[in-house]
């Protein structure tokens, strides 16, 4: 099968200085925040960069409404859009997590780990205005690995010990919901009906409209997880893929993430090299295998564009016509294919 190189088939690469921890699109604009707290924001026709903001890293989650709001080491930061000016920061002391915005309020997480037990033993879930005035905090074990907005409930999928997820309405009541198996939460993901949650154990659990439906795959952790028009796609440690139209793909290594882009499901795969296989969406063979040299750890898209960072910050852009094309022409020689993607990277140094 031949072969492409991830930055020959680019737009365009800019680098983060390190690693990529979140990575997103709005409007006109690709952000991404690093491993090191710098957040930047570039313009996605053009790769010019918009702004670029420092603060305390790592950089942990980010969300998007009237302004960016961002968590970061034991902070939440809100930032204006067009010109990336702080606007304010809240300390919100352990290691702040998860942030996910309702019309009127920002919900972020802040959990605490204990060396001693080398775990996580307690949860701040805060409620902020959009002016920064705190107006609920809410106590409890579990670290949570996924939260959203729905239905005007937060859910939160959570760890040990209680496992299962959270349901908090408008009056803060807290419900409780345990899944068979009672093993932790590592992922989530919302979905048209519902959301879908990959556990330690290996299994998946599928909620639409309160109706709960466990699905055990394999044994390995759940790593990545996708849903498109009521259908779903994951990956776990073990380095295999399932999907709801009824395929598996077996590989050796991580799957480290996954994306449905048009006729193809991305999965990014690390062991002792880095690819990133296309698989057909109905029936998981392999199109397309794109090799890089370094992990790659985050993919989003939106519209016809797709951006992909890795672990030593290196972010890409793509266009889902440029790529199309760019895949089907002829491989070159590999030492004339190594000196063309030489000079590409001098060209953007450059620029």
């Amino acid at each position: 099968m031949q072969k492409h190189r991830l930055e020959g088939l680019s737009s365009f690469v800019r680098d983060l200085g390190s690693e990529c921890t979140t990575l997103i699109m709005h409007n006109n604009a690709l952000i991404a925040g690093s491993k090191d707290g710098k957040i930047v924001a570039w313009d996605i026709d053009d790769g010019r960069e918009k702004w670029t903001l420092q603060v305390d890293g790592p950089i942990s989650d980010i969300a998007i409404s009237d302004r960016i709001y961002v968590t970061a080491s034991a902070e939440l930061h809100a930032i204006e859009i067009e010109q990336g000016t702080l606007e304010w920061t809240k300390n919100i002391g352990g290691s702040s997590d998860l942030v996910v915005l309702d019309k009127d309020s920002i919900w972020v997480t802040s959990s605490l780990y204990e060396l001693d037990v080398e775990d996580y033993t307690e949860t701040t879930l805060f409620q902020f205005n959009k002016d920064s005035k705190i107006i609920k905090s809410i106590n409890f074990e579990e670290k949570p690995w996924f939260l959203i907005m729905q239905k005007n409930e937060l859910i939160l999928g959570v760890g040990r010990p209680r496992c299962g997820y959270l349901a908090i309405n408008s009056e803060y009541e807290i419900r409780h919901k345990k899944i068979k198996g009672q093993s932790p939460i590592t992922l989530g993901i919302e979905t048209l009906s519902g959301f879908l949650l990959g556990h330690s154990n290996g299994s998946i659990t599928e909620i639409n409209d309160d109706q709960v439906n466990v699905i055990q795959f394999e044994k390995s952790p759940i790593t990545a997880v996708i849903s498109k028009e009521n259908k779903w796609c994951v990956g776990n440690s073990h380095g295999t893929i399932m999907s709801s139209n009824g395929w598996k793909k077996g590989f050796v290594g991580i799957i480290d993430c996954l994306l449905d882009v048009g006729d193809f499901i991305w999965a990014s795969l690390s062991n002792s090299e880095n690819n990133i296989y296309l698989l057909n969406r109905n029936d998981g063979e392999i199109q397309h295998q794109i090799i890089h040299d370094t992990r790659i750890r985050l993919m989003s898209n939106t519209d016809d564009k797709i951006a992909v960072s890795d672990q030593n910050g290196k972010v890409m852009l793509f266009e889902e016509k440029i790529l199309s094309r760019r895949l089907g022409e002829i491989k070159e020689d590999s030492d004339d294919q190594q000196k063309r993607d030489l000079l590409k990277k001098r060209l953007r140094a450059l620029r």
